[in-house]
């Protein structure tokens, strides 16, 4: 038997859905990577690298975590070139604030400035890759879709 409804059509995710399919696929791998890195610094090069290892890993999953939170939230058109431009600023921001941070603390007694740029460009990239991996996966329509009649 064959049910007469008609059959109802998959809800429409918003703009800012792939950002938060980034961030929770994006989160947990390179916060893994970058406690690794901590740990391997913390063995070669020592106690001291503590304090610098885990300030980058916390500043740096802190700020792509909060750069896509924030996109998942206001980007809610999905007029692609402004969802790029947006999402670049964005990406430029992040990066340029990581950067600002790193110089402003690697010469610090009590930071190893070499364990704070290692471990967050680790992050970075690790972020970067799983991001888009989680991206690919999402199986996101990107087609437009039919006006209503």
């Amino acid at each position: 038997m064959s049910d007469p409804q008609t059959p109802v059509a998959p809800k429409a995710a918003h703009a800012g859905a792939p950002f938060g399919i980034m961030l929770r696929g994006a989160l947990l791998p390179a916060s893994v990577a970058g406690a690794l890195t901590a740990v391997i610094l913390v063995g070669a090069r020592g106690s001291g690298a503590l304090a610098g290892a885990l300030l980058g890993l916390v500043v740096s999953v802190a700020f792509y975590a909060a750069g896509m939170a924030m996109l998942s939230r206001f980007v809610r058109s999905a007029n692609p070139a402004q969802f790029f431009a947006v999402a670049m600023a964005v990406y430029l921001g992040q990066v340029i604030g990581l950067l600002l941070f790193i110089i402003a603390f690697h010469n610090r007694d009590w930071v190893d400035g070499r364990a704070l740029g290692i471990v967050a460009l680790v992050v970075t990239i690790a972020w970067q890759v799983f991001a888009l991996r989680a991206l690919r996966r999402g199986r996101i329509a990107v087609y437009d879709e039919e006006p209503s009649r």
